[in-house]
């Protein structure tokens, strides 16, 4: 019986059409669950079991979905598309019980580690973008030392190991900066308390080859190359210090770092016709390929 008005309340949800809204609408969710809620409020229904029913229900949705296929969380009526509906409507349910205090607190990352676990890579990707949305009330209350944080961080240390870095590098850095936006930044995981510093691969300015100019034109834009140049070589010049920051304490390293900023934000001030533009997507360029080869 539990089961049954589980599925309905997921349908309610799902017809209220709250999963496609930025913000979690706790009201709709309430007035959709308030079947499911009578047998918990008059404890017919244990929590326990109430959250067994959701785990299976999470389960058995998420072993609906094609590990081929990519289904989108829209309002297509393809079967796929279907259940991505029901697995969203799931996990707000789960959200809206978890803050609310009905059911435990990391009930929510505990059905979304499993469902992650589940699908592909793609899909989690598209399922991914629903919890960005919910990340307001998935972050209330959270550290990393206990609760729902720790399931957190082991559903997204999952999910990076499983993400190929080559070909969705940017799915990766969504679940990062994820991870890293529900965190204070003293929270002591995310702090480098020893210091610990790697110096092996410093990105350098590359050379850039110049050719014999000839007429007023071919001079005037090998100068303005050559200002062009000035801000980027010496903005790759800083990576020496990013990648060691030690050496800025040191004397002579200190006045060298300084004289380099400066250089830097007079070759900005002074150039009127771009050149920062046209310094700065060199450096991009450049950074690109570093990045790739890395």
């Amino acid at each position: 019986a539990c089961r049954a008005l589980a599925e309905r309340a997921v349908d309610a949800v799902v017809a209220t059409e709250s999963i496609f809204k930025s913000e979690l609408d706790a009201s709709a969710i309430q007035h959709a669950t308030r079947a499911l809620r009578a047998p918990l409020s008059t404890q017919q229904v244990k929590a326990s079991d109430f959250e067994y029913v959701l785990h299976t229900l999470m389960f058995d949705l998420a072993q609906q979905l094609p590990p081929a296929t990519v289904p989108r969380l829209d309002l297509t009526d393809s079967e796929d598309s279907v259940t991505m509906r029901r697995i969203a409507g799931l996990i707000d349910i789960a959200t809206e019980f978890s803050d609310s205090g009905t059911t435990d607190a990391s009930l929510v990352f505990t059905l979304l580690e499993e469902a992650m676990d589940m699908v592909s890579v793609a899909v989690a990707c598209e399922l991914f973008g629903h919890i960005e949305r919910r990340a307001s009330v998935l972050r209330r209350n959270m550290t990393a030392t206990g609760g729902k944080g720790i399931i957190m961080l082991k559903m997204c240390n999952s999910l990076l190991r499983r993400i190929p870095h080559s070909t969705m590098s940017e799915f990766a850095g969504r679940v990062q900066l994820f991870v890293a936006n529900s965190f204070a930044l003293s929270e002591r995981s995310g702090v480098n308390l020893r210091g610990d510093i790697s110096s092996t691969v410093v990105a350098v300015a590359k050379d850039n080859e110049s050719s014999d100019a000839s007429g007023e034109k071919e001079k005037e834009k090998e100068k303005d190359n050559n200002n062009n140049n000035k801000l980027y070589r010496a903005f790759w010049s800083m990576q020496e210090y990013f990648a060691n920051p030690q050496l800025a304490f040191a004397s002579s390293s200190s006045s060298s770092s300084s004289s380099k900023a400066a250089a830097a934000a007079s070759t900005t001030a002074a150039d009127e016709q771009g050149g920062f533009i046209a310094a700065a997507t060199l450096t991009i360029d450049e950074f690109r390929k570093t990045t790739t080869s890395r």
